[in-house]
């Protein structure tokens, strides 16, 4: 019973002629050794294999993706800013086009998500894709390094048209002078375009402080334009959003006006969205120096667009008065024929400047170097730039190599590995140079320092090559004072950005199992105490907009659409699975299926596309929200990619010694225990029906150890070959069954669901409804809390589908559906 993985390595090996030896350790998992201090340990991807349920309902819908996406568009941006061929290809868009500050992420969660995806099913085209992949980047790769050292060529001039300014939309925008909104409490804003490309989330024009604070007009949000302005992030944002695409090609003329009451978005003239509630003025966003005409403060795609006049007034103008009138706070004719100058005509002198771009960037600094941009990004966060300047370029770094080593581990692509370790050394030669208190400062940079795991994708090269310089280098990743905090259960986290600091904690992890301290290990363990016992919402997510909010503040950080991220969840499944590697206790996996459940499986749409991942940025919680559903080049939308193809993962531990089986999750699959020469086959329709049969086949002596869920109690029962047994549940979690297995035996598992509600840490008078695992919500569009009995779970009756319930005109449903309906995650008690 040898993997997929290791009949090609072998294969491979024996190709070249030389004795078929196993190029992966006897002792390892999914291509990698596995660890001494681990206790428990998971069986390979393709050991596992899911039978039809939910799960493979929402996995079979991101494997079509898979399949018909083009992979050249996956290294569209790798090859442009290597100066290779793309072959037409266009880049995938959103944070992933061709000018965003993240391109490349997304790249390298498609890697994993095709090596995941082969692993799981053995289809070739996952793998003939993936290697294809694998030699483009090599490509990509090889042509930096014959770039190392050259010098880089100044920047672009100005290209003005008879027209206006023509913006390229690859780093070209108009900077205002820094105090041209200050003190504005009352405004109108109107801009003329010719749009040449309509590019997701590009600006018109964006005015702030950076991604908290600031006002912008995006001329696309995927469905049309949309007017916003906050003080307080995306989920303070007052909005006028419009669901008509603006045109391409044609001139229009955008306006908007503010009163300090009511907000209007104009179009050729025509009012064309209004919020009658938009209370937040200019003035409010106190002294912003971002002032731009074509960037956006969260360094999305640039405008790529003609601009032909620009005015801003210090009034709310009539619709009657915004054509023929100009702008007595600015006015820029854009009719100069040279130059950065823009001159304002409003007689106030407020002259603006055309950045042009930042020209080409020099060659490489040392060979391995490989990014859908140029090293710049790099260099300016040894430099302390601020996000959004600059975005993240070691998160960037992280997924490419992830991708990268599980081509390698999990379809044994030698070529990856190659690739990876030459960026390995590339990130050694950078990082080496730098003293301590540099790094400790750049890593505690707001999103432009995260990192993602570049910790733990360097310990697993080293795990790999047996190069112990990748440990060390995984080491300069520390994040000291977080790690400190941590390590003496020193709660922190409140304000801290959750997805920056998850992926950390994995990282240290892996150095804990190679040997570098048991502080690591003690930080990761109480780190995920302090998140999922005092952080978590009743899904299993957390954060109010992307962050860590106070310990215990559940009920206090609900917001309407922007709780609890994607990514925040992906990356807390990974700690909670590693820490019961170490320590095999139910709690860890009683927090893994509470998240997988609900979050996760809600996370992606019931729908098909081949052209959408169609998975979740946020998972609100707040009354009445609605889950967006896309997310192409985010963050989440490559995290989605992969959420939904490891599902088998975690179903099943093996004990270190094999000498038990630790039954997880009861989703309905098959194992096959190639050390134990047994299959073990899980029917059911898990979490859909409370009941699961598992039937053994092979003869051997094993503990079978079953997680008995809290939600569970008293009702789990158990039966094997139609005798009850009696169920002792140990301090681990699991209820025991040690004997001598034989063919055929069978073993009937019980776990009947049971209403019963999770208050609010903060206010026990806000509370959510579950039925066994499966969080319950409340189908309503109202904003505001719905007031249900008190004693709800005796309230409600059951639906007249399957899983459903009714209080009064009120139906709850399963928070796994994935649908588009508004909802309430959690409802007040009436008192």
């Amino acid at each position: 019973m040898i993997s997929r993985r290791h009949v090609l390595q072998l294969g491979a090996v024996a190709a070249l002629g030389v004795p078929a030896i196993p190029a992966v350790p006897r002792k390892s998992v999914n291509g990698l050794p596995v660890p001494k201090s681990w206790k428990a340990v998971p069986f390979d991807l393709d050991r596992v294999t899911l039978a039809p349920s939910i799960f493979t309902e929402k996995r079979d819908r991101i494997l079509a993706y898979a399949r018909a996406y083009p992979a050249d568009r996956i290294l569209a941006n790798f090859r442009a800013a290597a100066g290779l061929d793309t072959l037409g290809a266009q880049p995938p868009g959103g944070w992933d086009d061709a000018t965003g500050n993240l391109r490349g992420h997304y790249s390298g969660h498609f890697l994993s998500l095709l090596a995941q995806a082969w692993a799981g099913t053995g289809e070739a085209v996952f793998k003939d894709k993936l290697d294809y992949l694998i030699t483009g980047l090599k490509q990509c790769q090889d042509a930096w390094a014959a770039q190392v050292g050259q010098p880089g060529t100044p920047p672009p001039p100005a290209t003005w048209t008879s027209e206006g300014l023509e913006l390229s939309g690859d780093g070209q925008y108009v900077g205002l002078p820094d105090a041209t909104i200050d003190g504005v409490t009352q405004a109108t804003v109107v801009i003329r375009l010719r749009i040449d490309e309509l590019r997701t989330w590009s600006r018109a024009f964006d005015f702030g402080a950076g991604p908290a604070v600031n006002m912008f007009l995006t001329v696309h949000d995927g469905t049309g334009p949309r007017f916003a302005i906050t003080t307080s992030g995306s989920g303070g944002e007052q909005r006028i959003p419009v669901s008509t695409p603006l045109p391409v090609g044609e001139w229009v003329d955008l306006a908007v006006t503010l009163d300090g009451q009511v907000g209007v978005l104009y179009i050729n003239g025509v009012a064309a969205g209004t919020n009658p509630a938009m209370t937040l003025t200019p003035a409010d966003l106190g002294a912003p120096k971002n002032n731009w005409i074509g960037r956006s403060q969260y360094g999305d795609a640039g405008l790529k667009a003609v601009v032909g006049e620009f005015h801003l007034f210090d009034r709310a103008l009539t619709a009657g008065e915004i054509a023929g009138s100009t702008g007595n706070l600015a006015w820029y004719r854009f009719d100069e024929t040279s130059g950065t100058a823009v001159a304002d005509s409003s007689g106030r002198n407020w002259d603006a400047a055309v950045v042009t771009g930042a020209g080409g960037p020099p060659g490489p600094s040392h060979a391995g170097f490989l990014a859908a941009y140029p090293e710049t990004q790099f260099i300016q966060l040894e430099q302390y730039v601020t996000y959004p300047a600059i975005w993240a370029p070691y998160y960037t770094c992280h997924k490419i190599m992830r991708g990268l080593l599980d081509a390698h581990t999990l379809t044994g692509n030698a070529t990856a590995l190659d690739v990876a370790r030459g960026m390995g050394e590339w990130v050694h030669s950078r990082l080496s140079k730098l003293p301590r208190e540099q790094l400790d400062r750049m890593w505690s940079l707001y999103i432009a320092g995260e990192y993602g795991g570049m910790n733990e994708v360097l310990a697993d090269l080293a795990a790999l090559t047996g190069d112990r310089t990748f440990r060390t280098t995984a080491r300069y990743f520390d994040n000291t004072r977080l790690l400190a905090d941590c390590v003496a259960g020193t709660d922190t986290l409140d304000g801290k950005h959750a997805n920056q600091h998850i992926p950390q904690f994995l990282g240290y992890l892996r150095l804990f199992e190679q040997g570098e301290g048991a502080d690591y290990r003690i930080a990761a363990a109480n780190f995920f105490d302090m998140v999922a016992g005092h952080r978590t919402y009743v899904h299993g997510g957390t954060g109010q907009g992307e962050v860590f909010r106070g310990r215990d503040v559940i009920a206090g950080s609900i917001v309407g659409a922007t709780n609890a991220e994607s990514c925040a969840a992906y990356n807390m499944l990974k700690v909670a699975r590693n820490l019961f590697a170490h320590t095999p206790d139910a709690r860890f996996l009683d927090y893994y299926e509470k998240t997988l459940v609900n979050q996760i499986l809600a996370s992606k749409r019931d729908a098909d596309s081949t052209t959408d991942p169609l998975v979740t940025y946020m998972v609100p919680v707040g009354p009445g929200a609605r889950r967006g559903y896309g997310n192409i080049g985010t963050c989440c939308g490559g995290t989605g990619l992969e959420n939904h193809t490891k599902y088998q993962d975690t179903v099943y531990f093996r004990s270190a010694r094999d000498d038990a089986l630790y039954v997880n999750l009861y989703i309905p699959s098959t194992l096959r225990w190639a050390e134990r020469r047994v299959t073990v086959t899980q029917s059911g329709d898990y979490p859909r029906t409370p009941a699961t049969t598992l039937t053994i086949s092979g003869n051997a002596r094993f503990d079978l150890r079953l997680r008995v869920p809290p939600w569970a109690g008293a009702g789990f029962a158990v039966t094997i070959n139609g005798k009850k047994q009696r169920v002792r549940v140990g301090s681990d979690g699991y209820a025991g069954f040690e004997r001598s297995w034989r063919t055929g035996d069978r073993v009937e598992v019980s776990f009947p669901y049971r209403l019963h509600v999770e208050p609010t840490l903060d206010d026990p008078g806000l509370h959510a409804l579950l039925y066994g695992p499966i969080a319950l919500v409340a189908k309503s569009a109202s904003t505001a809390y719905l007031d249900l009995p008190a004693d709800l779970a005796a309230a409600v009756r059951p639906g007249d589908r399957p899983m459903t319930f009714t209080t009064g005109d009120v139906t709850f449903e399963p928070f796994y559906l994935g649908d588009t309906a508004a909802y309430h995650a959690y409802v007040r008690a009436r008192s």
